[in-house]
């Protein structure tokens, strides 16, 4: 990757977690605490590029398993290790992106 590239990546992926960031406008009718949306906006923004790297990095490696195990016998009758590969890139990129205010206040609120 050229030195541009790299650049260009992690500012964009900045951007596009504070412009994704999770705002619920009825959470914030409630007048809920600053501190959790502001912990949520920044938790959001570590927490994004480590599960979009998690999630790419594990459908790539279930990929390579895949197309080196095909037609290998599997763990259960009559099947192969593609179903239980599947299953390892499908979870790796399901669950929350984003964390908000209400998952920080459930978490280390009082």
């Amino acid at each position: 990757m050229t030195k541009r590239l790299k650049a260009g990546i992690f500012p964009a992926l900045f951007a596009a977690a504070l412009l994704l960031a999770p705002f619920d406008a009825k959470a914030q009718a409630q007048e809920e605490d600053g501190a959790f949306v502001l912990g949520s906006v920044l938790l959001s923004i570590l927490h994004f590029p480590f599960k979009l790297v998690t999630c790419a990095g594990t459908q790539v490696t279930a990929a390579v398993a895949y197309t080196a195990t095909y037609g290998v016998p599997g763990n259960y009758d009559g099947g192969t290790n593609g179903k239980d590969i599947g299953e390892v890139a499908r979870s790796s990129c399901t669950g929350d992106w984003l964390i908000t205010p209400q998952q920080v206040k459930k978490d280390y609120g009082s």
